[in-house]
């Protein structure tokens, strides 16, 4: 469940280019992980990715969001 929520939300990233704008559209997702994960993405924010229950999950976050 985690890896395909994880994929949609690089999906939409790559298309979209991600950016705060597109944060609203992070509420829409029901997974709390790939939810969490998509705002600190969108926000550019590394302590987002600390409510990330799935340990891979979090790391992935982590590693994109501070690139």
């Amino acid at each position: 469940m985690h890896r395909a929520a994880l994929g949609v939300i690089l999906s939409y990233f790559v298309v979209t280019g991600g950016n705060a704008a597109d944060a609203g559209s992070c509420y829409g997702v029901s997974d709390a992980d790939a939810r969490a994960y998509c705002l600190a993405r969108a926000h550019r924010e590394p302590s987002g990715c600390y409510a990330i229950q799935d340990s891979g999950m979090r790391s992935s976050c982590l590693a994109e969001v501070r690139k």
